[in-house]
């Protein structure tokens, strides 16, 4: 069971997380940054990542080279980027990340919503 198509984010969560968004603070970006660095360090080092872990990983790199590439982002979409990360890396988010095959359902969930949202935004941001 690690079909991310398994927990879809409906209207009010998105209502909820846009509020969470808004309270983002960029200062925070470089820590944020680095902590994401190292629980995705921690879930490579366990040498055994299923498929939700490896597109996990890859959306927050993708995120990541958003804000490497684009210095110029508006607060807004750097505070959906630095969100998604945050999400990621809160262990007890709505769904645990402790629990097997399903504790990342709610992070890529997020993430690809987050990636979606900000590639409508900015077009450009498709061919990074």
């Amino acid at each position: 069971m690690q079909d991310p198509k398994l927990f879809k984010i409906n209207e009010k969560d998105k209502e909820h997380y846009r509020l969470l968004i808004k309270n983002i603070d960029i200062s925070k970006r470089d820590s944020i940054i680095s902590i994401l660095g190292i629980k995705i360090q921690k879930i490579l080092d366990r040498n055994k990542l299923n498929n939700l872990e490896v597109s996990l990983i890859d959306d927050m790199s993708k995120l990541i080279k958003i804000l490497q590439l684009y210095s110029k982002l508006p607060d807004r979409i750097v505070k959906k980027i630095l969100f998604a990360m945050s999400y990621f890396i809160d262990e007890n988010d709505d769904i645990p990340d402790v629990i097997p095959d399903y504790g990342y359902l709610d992070d890529i969930a997020v993430a690809r919503w987050i990636i979606d949202d900000i590639e409508k935004e900015i077009p450009e941001l498709s061919k990074a």
